[in-house]
């Protein structure tokens, strides 16, 4: 048996023990004229005749060489001697990289990653069309409805055994993680639903594709860019490899890719693990906190954030290094990229989880670690008032104060918080009346009120009365409340009270004090309404109250 023909029974043993091919799977195929994708080319078009797979071929033109042009003629005059379709893509990756900050390396492949998924899903759009159009045609006399099948679409990728040792060791060298260290996997599941990305050449050395091309007399482009070390995968190519091979084993590049699929076997096992303790001790909702929950009107949305609360006891259960994973991946689902979430970060927030309730840490993008009492709580507020800023932190030190005499010759006052109001109002009692029971609206014995109200944020001294175990009033003092009633640090600031010098009437949206509420002998009300303005889902505002 020839050399190419053991090669092309390797590759297809090795895609088939994978399932990377399988018959009706539509095959995208990136060819740029090098000797890697010209070689999986010609393997695909082999195992074509034994399978039934269909090939498409998408060519990347980068601009950067003068010479790319010409290795796109090469592949589509390649593509029409083995009659299977071709497109070519233009992108100017300098400009690309410029734009985007990123060395060119790093943009073209960001830009074939991006035209290969595209490709792909468009590809998949268009046979599921065919696939409707075919299945409603009306059989004609004596025939029935034609059977159609369509496979996945797949993205195939000529990364070779050697470009996986190469990428373990440019990742290791950088500190990369295990994930990093798996390498390239064989196969993967991209954005685009149907959509897979395959290397079956993974299975061969480069040794082995020169010499497939060689005995298939078969030519291919030099990209002038991978002869020289400005890029540091070309250093590990040209230097590191080769005098591993030489000088410490031979066969380091086949080592290191066992080391790349067991470590990409152990990754996956605590990528179950993590999804099983995320599924244990984190909670996650998108809007506002649990103070407002209450009163809240159908059809309105909750504040702009999203909060993921980690239950203590559940995240203890869970050695370090599965609470670091869960805690690098919370992060990075808060922040928009990963670029500056590290280590250091993950482990600010793991001590949260050992220290006294209260402890907070400030991380990248705005996320804000807090542990409260049993949770260690993360958000990332896109709404600038939720995170202290603007009108929420004036409030802090804001106080609006209530005349009573205004009040008593008005009969009504409204007084504006914000973007919130109270409203005030003076009314006659009658004993008949039943005092109902609200969350945003609540009603005082007017008469006990002798000094000027407010409308602020609490102060060192505050306190309420409240109903003791003897039924009688006691003394409270509002921190001890606040603690007792287990109410976060954050909304402590920004919650307003209406005050009688020191003495809190109301906590709003919470209780009121026992010594201003009405009674049998009471004979005028003071009625206080929190009208706060919701924010809707379109990004609208309405006023809501009690309902």
């Amino acid at each position: 048996m020839k050399s190419t023909d053991n090669i092309t029974k390797k590759v297809w043993e090795y895609s088939e023990s994978l399932g990377m091919l399988e018959a009706g799977d539509r095959i995208l195929t990136g060819v740029s004229g090098g000797a890697d994708s010209v070689c999986l080319l010609f393997l695909l078009h082999e195992i074509q005749k034994h399978i039934p797979i269909t090939l498409r071929v998408v060519h990347v033109c980068h601009g950067i060489r003068k010479e790319a042009g010409e290795d796109a003629d090469y592949v589509k005059s390649l593509c029409e001697k083995l009659a299977i379709p071709f497109e070519r893509e233009d992108v100017d990756v300098p400009t690309l990289a410029k734009k985007e900050g990123l060395s060119e390396e790093e943009a073209g492949r960001r830009a074939r990653y991006e035209i290969f998924e595209t490709k792909a899903k468009a590809w998949l759009m268009e046979e599921e069309a065919n696939l409707v159009t075919a299945r409603s045609t009306k059989p004609t006399s004596g025939s029935t409805k034609p059977t159609v099948t369509y496979g996945r679409v797949k993205i195939a990728l000529a990364h070779h055994a050697g470009d996986r040792a190469e990428t373990l060791l440019f990742n290791l060298f950088r500190g990369s993680g295990l994930k990093g260290l798996a390498s390239i996997p064989p196969m993967r599941e991209t954005k685009a639903a149907g959509v897979t990305v395959i290397r079956p050449l993974l299975c061969l050395t480069r040794e082995e594709i020169e010499e497939y091309l060689a005995e298939k007399k078969i030519a291919y482009c030099q990209d002038a860019t991978n002869a020289g070390d400005e890029y540091a995968r070309n250093r590990i190519r040209h230097h590191i490899l080769p005098y591993a091979e030489q000088e410490i084993c031979h066969g380091a590049t086949a080592h290191l890719n066992q080391a790349a699929e067991l470590l990409a076997e152990t990754e996956e096992y605590l990528r179950q693990q993590t999804s099983a303790a995320r599924k244990a001790c984190v909670g996650s909702f998108e809007g506002q906190s649990e103070l407002q929950f209450e009163g809240l009107l159908e059809g309105q949305s909750k504040e702009h954030s999203k909060e993921l609360r980690i239950t203590c006891d559940s995240f203890d259960r869970f050695p370090a290094l599965i609470q670091k994973r869960l805690l690098l991946e919370l992060l990075l689902e808060l922040s928009p990229g990963a670029k500056d979430i590290g280590a250091v970060h993950v482990e600010m927030v793991r001590k949260l989880f050992y220290g006294e309730s209260g402890r907070e840490a400030d991380l990248p993008f705005g996320i804000h670690a807090r542990r409260e009492y049993d949770q260690v709580i993360l958000e990332r507020s896109t709404d600038p008032e939720a995170r202290g800023e603007g009108d929420a932190a004036d409030l802090m030190e804001k106080e609006e104060k209530i005349s009573l005499s205004e009040l008593a010759e008005k009969g009504f006052l409204t007084i504006p918080w914000g973007e919130d109001s109270f409203l005030f109002h003076v009314l006659p009692y009658e004993k008949k009346d039943q005092i109902p029971e609200k969350t945003y609206t609540k009603w005082f014995d007017y008469d006990k009120i002798k000094n000027t109200l407010s409308i602020r944020t609490r102060r060192s001294g505050d306190y309420l009365m409240i109903r003791g175990g003897d039924g009688c009033p006691v003394r409270k003092r509002l921190k001890e409340y606040f603690i007792t009633e287990k109410l976060p640090r954050r909304h402590r600031e920004t919650l307003p009270l209406l005050v009688e010098e020191g003495h809190v009437l109301w906590i709003t949206g919470h209780r009121i004090s026992e010594a201003y509420k009405v009674e049998e002998h009471t004979k005028t009300i003071l009625q206080v309404e929190w009208k706060r303005k919701w924010r809707t889902k379109d990004g609208g505002a309405c006023q809501g109250t009690d309902i």
